[in-house]
């Protein structure tokens, strides 16, 4: 590396946006590689995560979370790097994300700490404030799957058993048919008139994730009936201290949807209210003998 060719900056670009930090928070973390403009291998979602962004063949970064904090800070740490079209290695950078209140609003910074070659650091600020004010922006603001994040003092597996095995208890009721325990099972949930859809269980990790892809659903209510119809359910389960996490998508479910509005309250109210008091207090939503489900 030539020393004398590289300058240190301290580049910071800022966006306000109308939602919480945790909920900003989590969009960071966990949707990187939709605003992110390199490819990317691994995720960051807690401290010590390491993961891996590329361009093709030439341009490579290995980056560490070195802080975490929820709500609040999380900073990556480049730890290799290398463009091979001229040996340009940003190694020691650091890419710092702030995050504060203002009002009902959110302010989040983002710093980029570390080297630039001296001829291109006006293409560092526009690829900064691309990746920030337009990808970022854009992906808090009116691009994104509907998603909710709802912590408990319970472990993983208790919340993982409460989503599958006992689904009946906190969304369907008796309206549910079919299995919802394994890789492939299939099951529906179906209420006359207003909602019916069909899932099938594409991806289950134990204790850390749930997949469900919709295959077939008919919302009476509706111009687009089968809005629901490829979209997926997503339950991704961690860990942090002795508290769980369980963050849920619905992946396809985004503002340009005519169901979004109403699904988003009926989302809020199944995640945070249904399943959530299922879980800390086992007080189920819908209450009937098991007997009923045969």
């Amino acid at each position: 590396m030539d020393s004398q060719n590289y300058i240190h900056t301290n580049y910071t670009v800022a966006i306000e946006v109308a939602k919480s930090p945790n909920d900003v928070f989590t969009h960071v973390i966990r949707d990187v590689s939709e605003y992110w403009p390199e490819e990317m291998e691994g995720e960051c979602v807690k401290l010590n995560d390491q993961f891996i962004f590329r361009t093709g063949d030439s341009h490579y970064s290995k980056n560490k979370v070195v802080e975490f904090v929820p709500g609040e800070r999380i900073v990556w740490l480049v730890t290799e790097s290398l463009r091979k079209t001229d040996n340009f290695d940003w190694t020691g950078t650091k890419m710092i994300f702030e995050l504060t209140p203002k009002g009902n609003n959110t302010l989040l910074k983002f710093t980029y700490d570390g080297v630039v070659r001296k001829n291109e650091y006006d293409r560092l600020v526009q690829i900064c404030d691309m990746v920030i004010k337009e990808r970022l922006y854009s992906l808090l603001t009116n691009g994104k799957s509907y998603a909710v994040t709802i912590e408990m003092a319970k472990p993983p597996h208790d919340v993982f058993k409460r989503i599958t095995a006992d689904i009946a208890y906190w969304w369907g009721g008796k309206d549910l048919k079919g299995d919802s325990t394994k890789l492939n099972d299939e099951f529906v949930i179906d209420h006359p008139g207003t909602h019916y859809s069909k899932k099938k269980i594409v991806e289950i990790i134990p204790d850390k994730k749930i997949v469900w892809l919709i295959t077939e659903s008919k919302m009476s209510w509706l111009k687009d009936q089968d809005e629901w119809t490829n979209t997926k359910l997503i339950f991704d389960i961690t860990s942090k201290g002795g508290i769980t996490v369980l963050h849920f998508t619905h992946e396809g479910l985004t503002p340009k949807k005519e169901c979004y509005a109403r699904c988003s309250e009926g989302w809020d109210m199944v995640i945070k209210d249904y399943l959530f008091n299922f879980i800390t207090e086992g007080r189920p939503h819908f209450r009937f003998h098991p007997q009923d489900l045969r």
